[in-house]
């Protein structure tokens, strides 16, 4: 047993951590406060560690709105490229039960180590502040060591946390942001609105079951047929080096709709705007053609110079983009209107921008994230199938 206190600079909880990542195979932290500050100074020792095969699973709250969500992104990132490791946010779920430990634990062949004590992953925690722990050197079948094991494994259970994705983090933004500026007299937990709780998986996947039927079916092969059709017209527009005005309008009717006409897509800013986009025949096949052309690259890239080329386009803006990224390759690109952000925002809580025309290329790009991240969950086939479930629930709601 040995006592640990950040005492200088080679002497504290971060120079303790990084020597036993060293020696260690398995390490699992819980901390009720995770910043960047702290990430910065633990993440090259975590690096080494990973690098060298070893697995680490991490946990930390929400209460008081301390944890940054920046430091959330960038372990969920940098845990991608090592998937055996995992990050968890203890739910928020009484006033009564703040999440509040500060422990680390480390496996290697021979040995383990319990670290326990006041310091958080933050540089404060690990370097500045006064911060204490014990550190207990035991085998892997001494009674502290499977009573620490044990609770660690408790704080992970499905009713205890959730595995940090990208929805996760976008929800616990939502309470941050609204309580960093009242800090000093930071909520305990998140004030659940109606509208969050509506937008829990356990919730979207009854509204899901509830939309299960005949109807919804058929609503969906009717959508993959319209955006069959969709791409038909857009590669007639991209294929043809001179279109008569007329031939090129009915094209663009046949998208949008008219009044002869029904929509292959369904957006009324598209049709209400179509005029509009008429005179722009050859700005608006380089559109479709540079998005067709590129249709396998990152949705971040894709919209970012698609969004310099709309540009040219009066009457058109990102939601033309959209349908087009989404019209060539439903797999990876989602629609992105009115509809979906009012629902991840309204029913989700989710803290994402309001409208299409502040996104930025990582905005889209972590956008389609957060829409395929979802499909997965429910088991939805594409970007398609889930803008049909998100405008049911938008005009349920509505």
């Amino acid at each position: 047993m040995k006592f640990i206190a950040n005492i200088n600079k080679t002497s504290n909880h971060l120079s303790t951590i990084a020597d036993n990542l060293k020696d260690s195979e398995e390490a699992y932290f819980a901390v009720a406060f995770l910043k960047t500050s702290g990430l910065k100074s633990l993440l090259n020792p975590i690096m080494d560690f990973l690098k060298a095969g070893g697995k680490v699973s991490i946990i930390t709250g929400q209460n008081f709105a301390l944890t940054e969500p920046k430091a959330l992104h960038e372990i969920r990132t940098l845990f991608e490229k090592y998937p055996t490791s995992k990050l968890f946010l203890a739910k928020a779920n009484s006033a009564d039960n703040v999440f509040h430990p500060k422990l680390y634990l480390f496996k290697s062949k021979n040995d383990c180590r319990v670290i326990s004590g006041s310091a958080n992953i933050t540089h404060g925690g690990l370097v500045e502040n006064k911060e204490t722990s014990i550190i207990v050197k035991c085998k892997e079948n001494e009674t502290i060591w499977i009573d620490s094991k044990n609770y660690f494994d408790e704080l992970l259970k499905n009713e205890n946390s959730d595995e940090v994705s990208l929805l996760v983090i976008k929800q616990y933004e939502t309470y941050f942001e609204q309580q960093k500026q009242y800090n000093k007299k930071a909520k305990p937990i998140p004030t659940k609105t109606k509208s969050q709780l509506a937008f829990d998986y356990n919730n979207l996947i009854k509204h899901f079951k509830g939309f299960n039927n005949s109807e919804r079916q058929h609503n969906f092969k009717e959508k993959l047929s319209n955006y069959k059709k969709a791409k038909d017209v857009l590669d007639q527009i991209a294929d043809s080096t001179r279109i008569a005005q007329k031939q090129f309008e009915s094209l663009i009717d046949s998208l949008v709709g008219s009044k002869d006409k029904e929509n292959l897509w369904h957006s009324g800013s598209l049709f209400r705007l179509r005029r509009s986009v008429y005179p722009y025949f050859k700005e608006f096949r380089e559109l479709v053609r540079y998005i067709r052309d590129n249709k396998n690259q990152s949705a971040d890239i894709v919209f970012e110079n698609a969004k310099e080329k709309v540009k040219r386009i009066e009457g058109a803006a990102e939601n033309y983009i959209t349908e087009i990224m989404m019209t060539y390759n439903n797999k990876d690109f989602a629609n992105m209107n009115k509809n979906p952000l009012t629902v991840l925002r309204k029913e989700g809580g989710v803290n994402i921008k309001v409208t299409s025309s502040s996104y930025s290329g990582s905005d889209y790009k972590e956008y389609c994230n957060l829409i395929k991240e979802i499909s997965i969950k429910l088991g939805l086939q594409n970007m398609l199938e889930a803008d049909s479930f998100f405008n049911e629930i938008y005009w349920k709601i509505k």
